[in-house]
């Protein structure tokens, strides 16, 4: 045998016998919120992050604005495994973690800051849960403090009688806005702005960056500030996916998944007081109702929502002092 053969056969061993380059390792994530608004930029900062501590070995490549499916298809995607990571609506995760209801609760918590410190602290119990269900939780974005947009000017609880409210395919949210005396009506955001526009429904709960990001104020130019949900934005993988990444890169996304989040929620912070002040200039009717009737009217859903007991322990640990 020839030493040209021989040298030939010694490199492809050893190529074989080489672990996986991670530069390989490009992770498509998707979502449905516009390219810019606040949890896409969760996730651009997630990228940075990710790039930057593999020495640009992994990258994420973002599909924004549901070009690969509404929030349900997206989960479902991430469940089998035919997309690597999924952003979506606390309220659409928890169809599927069912311990994740607990976020679906109104006024649970004060501030966003106020919800960051609790999710951090009870990261472990959160991670189980996922896991319990198939997931790896790889971080938590905050969705912004939820409002209400209408045709009408909301200026009490009592206006909102009647009304038919696009609110998320969520149990939860559907029976708060019972409560408050609404007429809820469930569908995917991406039906939205038309639903509006044709007065199909009167108005929906909303945070300020989609209101501003998808140009809500076009077709339902009120705006109540009334805080009703601090709604997160957990971004998932498929747990079998996550394990199958090699160890390096597994702790890298951790690594950036944990700091993307503690970035963009602070980002969320500092966007909301401009963007109110911003809707004025788009001839925006902004009014700021009590919301202790608001509160009040949600009492109830706390017992009826909390079934299991990963639900309530979660809910304990998370409403601690």
């Amino acid at each position: 045998m020839s030493n040209r053969v021989l040298t030939t056969l010694a490199a492809l061993t050893a190529l074989a016998a080489s672990p996986v380059l991670a530069a390989d390792v490009t992770l498509k994530v998707a979502h449905t919120n516009a390219a810019g608004e606040v949890q896409d930029m969760g996730l651009q900062k997630m990228k940075e992050l990710l790039e930057a501590k593999t020495d640009g070995a992994a990258t994420l490549e973002i599909y924004a604005g549901g070009q690969l499916g509404d929030e349900q298809q997206t989960v479902e995607s991430v469940m089998l495994g035919s997309l690597d990571m999924g952003m979506t609506s606390n309220a659409m995760l928890s169809n599927y973690v069912e311990d994740y209801k607990v976020f679906d609760l109104p006024f649970l918590f004060p501030s966003i800051p106020a919800l960051g410190e609790k999710v951090d602290a009870n990261w472990q119990m959160m991670e189980t849960s996922a896991n319990g269900a198939g997931f790896q939780l790889v971080a938590v974005f905050s969705s912004g403090i939820r409002h209400l947009m209408t045709a009408e000017p909301i200026n009490s609880i009592e206006d909102l009688a009647g009304m038919k409210i696009r609110t998320m395919q969520n149990p939860v949210h559907v029976e708060a806005f019972r409560a408050y005396g609404a007429n809820p009506t469930p569908m995917s955001y991406s039906e939205l702005y038309g639903a509006l526009q044709s007065g199909v429904v009167d108005g929906a709960e909303g945070a300020s960056t989609g209101y501003d990001g998808m140009k809500f104020y076009e077709v339902a130019p009120a705006f109540a500030l009334v805080g009703w949900l601090n709604m997160t934005a957990p971004v998932t993988m498929q747990k079998a996916a996550f394990d199958a990444l090699p160890e390096d890169i597994r702790t890298a996304l951790m690594e950036a998944g944990a700091e993307a989040a503690q970035w963009q929620r602070q980002y969320v912070v500092d966007q909301e007081a401009p963007l109110v002040e911003s809707f004025k200039a788009h001839g925006v009717t902004v009014t700021e109702p009590d919301t202790a009737p608001f509160i009040a009217a949600s009492q109830p859903l706390y017992e009826q929502a909390l079934t299991t007991d990963g639900q309530k322990a979660l809910f304990t640990a998370l409403t601690a002092n």
